[in-house]
C-alpha cells in the first residue's frame, strides 16, 4: 500500500511540474523582457 501510495506522489508531482512548465516559460520571457527594457533604459 506505501508502494503505491509513493508512486501516486511522484506521478502526481511529475504532473503538476509538466503543467506548470508553459506558464514558467512564459513568466521568465516576460521577466528577461522586463530585465532588457530596464538595462537598455539605464
Amino acid at each position: 500500500m506505501l508502494s503505491l501510495l509513493l508512486a501516486t506522489r511522484a506521478g502526481m508531482t511529475l504532473w503538476v511540474t509538466f503543467a506548470m512548465m508553459p506558464l514558467e516559460t512564459a513568466f521568465d520571457a516576460i521577466e528577461a523582457g522586463i530585465d532588457r527594457e530596464m538595462a537598455a533604459n539605464g
